[in-house]
């Protein structure tokens, strides 16, 4: 551990005392597990990013700028859906490659919903077992009068949070090949 502090710490004369301070004080967290979750928050940006290029690479596999153009404004779940149909339409992919790019999308949106359950979750104040909880609506939109929004909680330990980081990692470079390098 270095003897310098680091922003939302202080050390006391003790070496292995470490006050938190701040916005850091409530988190539940430890650094390693906040590392986790910045990693999840990097793959997730990577893969939605690489759905955007396999999108532009499909609308126009000459000129990318239309596809950004179209993309522009869209989410994740809308580029994936995009890309799923304009594969099944289209004349040129190979029943092969129409196979592969769905199970990516497949992978992608499962991987996405789980950064979801992350990301766009509230991080209980306490760490149970190791594990912090993390609380976020279960459905969008409005709730029936008289019901209460409906809430799923979990808890997540800083190993589910890295296989989490990994499976975006992997969908992001199986992405990234299958638009940036040559088909076999």
């Amino acid at each position: 551990m270095s003897s310098e502090p680091t922003e939302g710490y202080s050390y006391g004369s003790d070496p292995d005392f470490i006050e938190v301070q701040g916005h850091r004080a409530y988190v539940g967290t430890t650094p390693e597990g906040e590392a986790a979750i910045g990693r999840v928050a990097i793959w997730a940006a990577s893969v939605e990013e690489n759905l955007v290029h396999l999108c532009s690479r499909l609308i126009n596999i000459d000129d990318h700028e239309i596809g950004y153009a179209v993309t522009a404004n869209m989410s994740a779940s809308a580029v994936i859906e995009l890309v799923r149909k304009l594969v099944i339409d289209s004349k040129t992919t190979s029943d092969q490659d129409r196979a592969d790019v769905m199970a990516m999308l497949t992978e992608a949106r499962a991987a996405l919903v789980e950064r979801n359950r992350i990301l766009h979750a509230s991080l209980g104040e306490l760490m149970l077992e190791g594990k912090m909880l993390f609380r976020s609506r279960r459905k969008k939109g409005p709730v029936p009068d008289g019901e209460n929004p409906r809430w799923e909680s979990t808890l997540r330990g800083q190993e589910e949070l890295d296989e989490v980081g990994a499976r975006l990692f992997n969908v992001s470079e199986d992405l990234w090949a299958y638009v940036h390098l040559p088909s076999d």
